[in-house]
């Protein structure tokens, strides 16, 4: 059985979301067997989806996609001031 779980994100501007992109590109090589993971940056949208054999690697993967995105978002506002 595959579970699938999305995230979108919306940004402020279309900048943010190629650097996001970017910076979340290699943390995202090596995934688990059975998982895949695309990511799709269109505009000020980023679009993340995960899909797994198993319902746990789904969700912590997408769990850690997260963690980094609130860790960029801090190194950027802290880079802001």
């Amino acid at each position: 059985m595959n579970v699938a779980a999305e995230l979108e994100l919306e940004m402020e501007d279309a900048g943010l979301v190629r650097r996001l992109s970017a910076v979340l590109k290699p943390d995202n090589e090596g995934l688990p067997r059975g998982t895949r993971l695309a990511m799709t940056a269109a505009g000020r949208s980023l679009r993340c989806r995960v899909v797994s054999d198993a319902p746990s690697t789904a969700l912590s993967t997408l769990m850690a996609l997260m963690r980094d995105i609130t860790l960029f978002q801090e190194v950027w506002l802290l880079s802001r001031t």
